[in-house]
């Protein structure tokens, strides 16, 4: 039993290892090679691989596509369907952020524009 236990533990931390290492790969890149987007959100997506985020409308060098984005938004997330927000899209990694609360723009050191104030009712207080 003793064995099993030992490749157990090597397997988790293998995996959130790799897990790790994938947040921050991914992060770093739409840091460095992240360009501005315009984003729609179509529906929140509450399953699969962004559970809690939002499927996205992309548009970039004149094409449109679907990506999902995770969100820092918790309430009212219905609310933002059908919105328009910009984003950072990595076209490296296919991957996508939105940007809505001053949090997520401060990431990228990104001024949060009055456009957007409206959004500040719908950040939770932790």
């Amino acid at each position: 039993m003793g064995k099993q236990n030992l490749i157990s533990f090597i397997i988790i931390v293998i995996t959130l290892g790799g897990g790790l290492f994938l947040t921050y790969y991914y992060s770093n890149d739409l840091k460095h090679n992240g360009v501005i987007v315009t984003t729609k959100i179509l529906n929140v997506n509450s399953g699969g691989k962004m559970p809690g985020g939002f499927n996205c409308l992309v548009k970039y060098n004149g094409k449109l596509f679907e990506r999902p984005s995770g969100t820092s938004i918790y309430r009212g997330r219905f609310d933002f369907v059908g919105k328009t927000f910009p984003a950072i899209y990595s076209p490296n990694t296919n991957s996508l952020k939105i940007l809505i609360t001053p949090g997520d723009f401060e990431k990228f050191n990104i001024p949060f524009p009055d456009s957007l104030k409206w959004v500040l009712s719908y950040i939770s207080d932790k």
